[in-house]
């Protein structure tokens, strides 16, 4: 694979997801959205560590990780004791669309690493008989 962007893709997405959610929450950061922040952004480094398993399954376990990382990011408020706020349930959208991002992410490198289509000239293939 020669392309880095196609080999980062799933890290880049979520990396830049998670500093969108921060810019978004910038004004009125509190315990809950710090907590829910660090737990998306270790999903984004989960996402690079993790590698792509061979064959159909590619992405599961990259994906598999953002969706977990999705649903602890949704538990957060209520396992910390505080309500949901507006803040808290757009990081809970962003975590899960952190998620689609992954898989978006993996598609890109799973395109960009598979081989080539071979075609074949049935014509040229049949004069030679």
């Amino acid at each position: 694979m020669s392309n880095p962007l196609a080999k980062y893709a799933p890290a880049l997405l979520s990396l830049a997801l998670v500093v969108i959610g921060y810019l978004a929450n910038a004004a009125d950061l509190n315990q809950t959205t710090i907590l829910q922040l660090v737990i998306v952004g270790v999903g984004a480094v989960g996402t690079y560590f993790v590698p792509l398993v061979p064959g159909a399954w590619a992405g599961a376990l990259k994906t598999g990780v953002a969706v977990v990382i999705a649903v602890a990011s949704g538990l957060t408020p209520l396992l910390t004791g505080h309500s949901y706020t507006v803040q808290s349930i757009s990081l809970v959208i962003l975590a899960g669309l952190t998620a689609l991002a992954t898989e978006v992410g993996v598609g890109v490198r799973v395109t960009a690493s598979a081989p080539a289509p071979t075609t074949v000239n049935y014509l040229a293939a049949s004069a030679g008989e």
